[in-house]
């Protein structure tokens, strides 16, 4: 209640807005200097879409002052779940067994009195066999390179010390937490270098360059 609430309300009575916060929603910022918690978070939508919008807070992310805020809205559409395609998993694969696979299957392909065409379906499925036996493949959704366990465990320790200090603001709380994000942060960003560092060891330019060079003598 003072003259920044007043510019914010004027503005959303000029802009014809309703305020999608409900006053029993979950505090959204937490202060680390006063341990104290409040909602500095606002969301607006326009009259139609704020009467099928629902607003909730979520769990804390990476140790953040702030939680994130989800903003639904329902226009009662069935909506198809993205597909995504699975996708063949190179390191894994049984190479050996490929070859062998392949050149059975290939050498069973007459390509005696065979059209040209046929032939070539026949040699990619004979290939596309030997790969779904030999190459596993999957998808995950929301994937992370550097993602592993011990971030997964470290991240859900900052969760709980958030919640803790939420519950019970105290020095000793708010220091657990501190230290809790300090090295969530930290081993996080040593997975991201280190991912970084073994994706680029692998590159081989020197084979990069010799193929552009041969593309481009065509």
């Amino acid at each position: 209640m003072d003259h920044r609430g007043e510019e914010v309300e004027n503005w959303q009575i000029d802009q014809n807005l309703q305020l999608l916060n409900d006053p029993e929603d979950q505090d959204t910022f937490y202060s680390r200097r006063w341990r104290t918690t409040s909602t500095p978070d606002l969301g607006f939508a326009t009259d139609n879409i704020a009467k099928c919008t629902s607003r909730t807070a979520q769990d804390q992310l990476a140790g953040s002052d702030r939680r994130p805020i989800m903003l639904t809205v329902d226009l009662n559409m069935t909506r198809s779940l993205t597909y995504i395609p699975p996708r063949w998993n190179y390191k894994k694969a049984n190479w050996s067994k490929f070859a062998s696979r392949t050149d059975i299957l290939t050498k069973r392909i007459n390509i005696n009195k065979r059209q040209i065409d046929k032939a070539n379906k026949a040699l990619t499925k004979a290939i596309v066999s030997a790969a779904h036996e030999c190459i596993p493949r999957g998808s995950r959704r929301n994937y992370i390179p550097y993602w592993s366990e011990e971030l997964q465990a470290l991240h859900e320790e900052v969760t709980e010390a958030r919640d803790n200090v939420e519950k019970e603001p105290s020095v000793d709380n708010n220091m657990r937490l501190n230290a809790k994000t300090a090295r969530f942060r930290r081993e996080s960003n040593t997975a991201v270098r280190n991912s970084w560092q073994k994706k680029t060891t692998q590159l081989n330019l020197e084979k990069m360059v010799r193929n552009c060079g041969d593309l481009s003598d065509r």
